[in-house]
């Protein structure tokens, strides 16, 4: 209402003004606005109403100012009433907006907005000599699975895999909403679980003849929900999780990616502050020993002891822009800030780290059973991960830095072990560093050329041998650990693979930390060393310069992501410490060239191919059996893979 107010208070002020102005010169307010059109001055602004003027008295040409008044005050009177009318108009209005609203909400509510989301995907490879010719270590592991058929020179492998990600999302409101995760023929090779009649004989399947697959595969992996109230955003449920570039925290949501952290969570999200974001995440890593009861009658597991569950509880700060506010600032040339920092605690007081398996666990006797399989862990990590990124049009940079730190009482596999092997009691711990960076710069019209650069860096552990990527593994040292499946679990020697790292040696334990940074399984880089070689980036760093160039240009440079794209990268590799390589003696691991080119429709259908060679240096030969040897010394031969894939996201 006081807008149209305001304008009739306007309007009375440019009347009187006219009626006066006119009065001094002796004409009327249209002559003098006529007047000073001519003159090149701008007339008064017109007035919703204007006032009518008064007539002049009779004879004396001066304006009654009684009659002035009160026609004034008649026009003043017609303005209110129109500005009723007109208020009265919106009130309608609002209120029938109101009511739609309501029906809205209320169709909302009884509707579920369903939004499928994932990938088709199919992909190839092509390997030869992956295991470079080296040979194995003293353990009898090769740095990739060989042939085992052919004689001389077979070293050639090839498979073709498919997966089928459904990521949909049920909508049931604007503030309720379902998510899941299922991977159907999730990396199935193509070709695998024939159904085979026995054509021959019993004894004799003949797969050739086979015409049909003997089943599928259905892996729900991720299902959680989310709830938007007016003090923030709740989520619960088995969910992904992404942070930075994904060195410490990777979804694996990327169409070539195979592995991805999934967390079984809650977590609470308040109203953004300026920008930032603050989550409060409480995960459940491990319940240890459970039950359904003697005969299921629980109707679900319930778990036997809170005391040997392990948790971790992240405390996450972060600015990050959303897709399209950072699309919308980037295409007006404006600079992207974008930073944020996770904390994680994780504990785990006690562990049952073999699951006797016990029929009855709703007796003492069970209980008892399980009792002797439990060990004290006293286990507290922390990892704190910082990331930044800043971005421009033709300009990116991002880098995240990660470490984990912490201790662990007790690595003994149980009770009953440490009773008899007092050794296996080695405390451990933990201080580990890992960082990478990744920025890039467009050149040529339409940003076709992007040039790009990315390093990346695991800290080693110095004094122990092996990569600590499969610490699994059983090594050839002369000090005997604990005894697993009726076999000896051993300490690294000298040109071993992989191991643990730790020794086992005396109750001193010389060595009793573990000290090298794993990146995420899901952080890919190449396609030969780190992903399928030593399985992820540790012990070591890289550095990688890239070229792309796109000839119809990129959206941001005005061009068209779709079309052809070619892609040429570098890696160089290297380990800070020589007794962590296979080698055992010397620290360059590697220089691999990948190569590419992809093809995207403006529908999405995504199409590539890629070819890799690894050029190995000296970390990667085999030094033979001891330091000086001469016996079963190799020489590690050049390594090729090739990779195509098709794939439809949606």
């Amino acid at each position: 209402m006081r807008r149209p107010l305001a304008l009739v208070a306007l309007a009375l002020l440019l009347s009187l003004a006219q009626a006066a102005q006119a009065q001094q010169d002796g004409g009327t307010p249209e002559t003098s606005a006529a007047q000073a059109q001519d003159a090149g001055t701008a007339a008064p602004v017109a007035a919703p109403q204007a006032v009518s003027p008064a007539a002049p008295l009779a004879g004396t040409g001066v304006i009654d100012p009684e009659e002035l008044r009160r026609r004034i005050l008649e026009d003043v009177r017609k303005e209110l009433q129109k500005v009723r009318d007109e208020t009265a108009w919106v009130q309608q209005d609002s209120d029938a907006r109101a009511q739609d609203g309501e029906v809205l909400e209320a169709i909302k509510q009884r509707v579920n907005f369903f939004q499928p989301h994932g990938y088709l995907r199919m992909r190839g490879e092509f390997f030869n000599n992956m295991d470079l010719g080296r040979g194995a270590d003293k353990t009898g592991h090769t740095l990739f699975p060989t042939p085992f058929i052919g004689q001389g020179g077979n070293h050639s492998q090839s498979d073709i895999n498919m997966r089928f990600r459904f990521d949909p999302t049920l909508s049931i409101s604007d503030d309720l909403s379902i998510h899941a995760t299922a991977d159907i023929l999730d990396n199935v090779l193509l070709g695998s679980d024939p159904s085979n009649d026995p054509y021959l004989d019993p004894f004799t399947p003949l797969p050739i003849l086979s015409n049909t697959r003997a089943s599928s595969a259905v892996n729900i992996k991720r299902v959680w929900g989310r709830v938007n109230t007016q003090v923030g955003e709740f989520t619960f449920g088995r969910m992904p999780y992404h942070w930075g570039l994904g060195i410490l925290h990777n979804d694996g949501n990327g169409l070539d990616q195979d592995f991805g952290d999934t967390y079984d969570r809650l977590a609470f999200t308040p109203r953004d502050w300026r920008g930032h974001r603050l989550t409060l995440m409480f995960d459940i890593l491990d319940k240890g020993a459970g039950t359904t009861g003697e005969h299921g009658e629980l109707g679900r597991s319930v778990d036997l002891d809170t005391l040997d569950d392990g948790y971790r509880l992240g405390l996450q700060i972060s600015k990050v822009d959303s897709p399209e506010d950072m699309k919308r600032k980037l295409a007006a040339n404006e600079w992207v800030v974008n930073y944020g920092l996770v904390v994680d605690y994780r504990t785990q007081a006690w562990d049952t780290p073999v699951m006797t398996a016990v029929p009855d666990k709703s007796v003492l006797g069970g209980f008892a059973q399980l009792r002797a399989d439990v060990t004290r862990r006293a286990a507290k990590l922390y990892q704190p991960d910082v990331f930044f990124s800043v971005k421009r049009k033709k300009f990116s940079f991002d880098i995240e830095i990660a470490s984990t730190i912490g201790s662990v009482a007790s690595r003994s596999p149980s009770d009953l072990a440490f009773t008899f092997d007092p050794n296996s009691n080695q405390p451990l711990t933990f201080l580990q560093f890992g960082g990478a960076l990744q920025t890039s710069v467009a050149l040529l019209p339409f940003d076709a050329f992007l040039l790009g650069l990315e390093a990346g860096a695991a800290s080693g552990d110095k004094g122990v041998y092996g990569m600590g990527a499969r610490p699994w593994r059983s090594g050839s040292g002369g000090a005997q650990g604990p005894t697993v499946g009726g076999a000896n679990f051993n300490s690294t020697g000298f040109g071993d693979l992989d191991g643990p790292h730790f020794d086992f040696s005396n109750p001193q334990h010389t060595h009793g930390h573990v000290n090298n940074f794993q990146f995420n399984r899901a952080f890919n880089i190449d396609m030969i060393l780190w992903r399928n070689l030593i399985t992820t980036v540790t012990s070591a760093y890289y550095i990688k310069p890239s070229l792309r160039y796109r000839p119809t240009g990129r959206k941001l440079g005005g061009g068209d992501d779709s079309g052809f794209e070619l892609t040429v990268a570098m890696i160089y590799s290297q380990a800070f410490y020589a007794e962590n390589t296979p080698s055992s003696v010397s620290t360059p691991l590697g220089l691999e060239a990948n190569v590419g080119i992809t093809y995207d429709t403006a529908d999405k259908f995504h199409t590539g191919l890629s070819y890799g060679i690894l050029l190995p240096l000296a970390g990667l030969k085999n030094s033979g059996d001891a330091p000086g040897s001469v016996v079963n010394v190799h020489d590690a031969g050049v390594a090729h893979a090739v990779r195509f894939m098709v794939a439809i996201p949606f």
